[in-house]
């Protein structure tokens, strides 16, 4: 199993979807590559659901329209309401976690499973969806999964993608998903370019990776961690770790930990030491394939 580049930052043990750990999902749907989670994330869902019993904290919630089928429809606690959003669950369950706010006008469909407190602000969720803990999440998405603390709180359109932890995505910042041709869609896996036999496919964004403003991304294209992102990548399909603007400079290593605590502690969160020396052991591998 090859699920580069999210092992760079995250143990296998520590990858978890749902809850349900890798050898569990593989259980259900065969995982080879990290797209393949993707491409099996309707299974996935399906399974949670049929398999989890849940104890609703709240019946009917004002200024929501429910389309389908009201018990496909599972409420955490706290949940809040400022606005109004359209749910439908003719094509699935949908799960709303503890402590979220739905806030402006929203589009959520199932199957989905929206994570502990999180922000969805003027967003359209087109299922199969799964968001982490304490995401933000604007503007359009399709069939992605968005690990915790995920911040897309723009317009922009991320489809059949993973966003791994801490990733935090500039206003109007949007993937292809589809190449003009049809055709099915190549991607990197670490070693080097395959065919993933999807014909929908969009990006993997690696943990602590930003993107400026505008930013276009281009089908199947791999951004590796640690990134910071704000010249041309629409005709690069693989972006390496510790990339600075695209890949012509490197993320300063100093200057990166340090971004890294500033968005951290913006979430009453802070990097223990382990992690900062996983950065640093990252770095010493990929900042010399950068300079060469």
């Amino acid at each position: 199993m090859n699920l580069f580049p999210i092992s760079l930052t995250m143990d296998k043990e520590e990858i978890k979807i749902l809850g349900m750990e890798l050898s569990q999902i593989n259980k259900i749907s065969k995982i080879d590559n990290a797209f393949d989670l993707i491409k099996n994330l309707e299974k996935i869902l399906n399974f949670y659901f049929k398999s989890t019993t849940f104890q609703n904290d709240q019946n009917i919630l004002e200024n929501i329209l429910i389309i389908g089928d009201r018990k496909k429809l599972h409420l955490g606690k706290n949940i809040k309401v400022e606005g109004f959003t359209i749910i439908n669950l003719t094509k699935g369950d949908l799960y709303i976690s503890d402590n979220t706010l739905l806030k402006n006008f929203n589009s959520l469909e199932g199957p989905a499973y929206i994570g502990e407190d999180n922000l969805i602000d003027s967003a359209t969720i087109r299922g199969p969806f799964i968001s982490g803990k304490v995401c933000k999440i604007s503007g359009e998405v399709e069939e992605s999964i968005f690990f915790d603390y995920v911040n897309k709180h723009h317009y922009g359109f991320i489809g059949h993608s993973i966003i791994c932890r801490w990733v935090n995505l500039g206003a109007g910042t949007t993937n292809s998903d589809l190449k003009n041709n049809y055709s099915t869609v190549k991607f990197f896996n670490g070693e080097s370019f395959i065919d993933s036999g999807m014909q929908k496919l969009g990006c993997i964004i690696g943990e602590h990776t930003k993107t400026a403003i505008g930013t276009m991304i281009n089908t199947g294209t791999v951004i590796g961690p640690f990134s910071n992102i704000f010249l041309d990548i629409k005709n690069k399909k693989y972006i390496k770790p510790f990339s600075w603007g695209d890949e012509s400079n490197i993320y300063d290593i100093e200057k990166l930990i340090e971004d890294i605590k500033k968005v951290m502690i913006r979430r009453n969160e802070v990097p223990d030491e382990n992690y900062i020396e996983r950065v640093r052991n990252l770095y010493s591998i990929y900042s010399s394939e950068l300079s060469s």
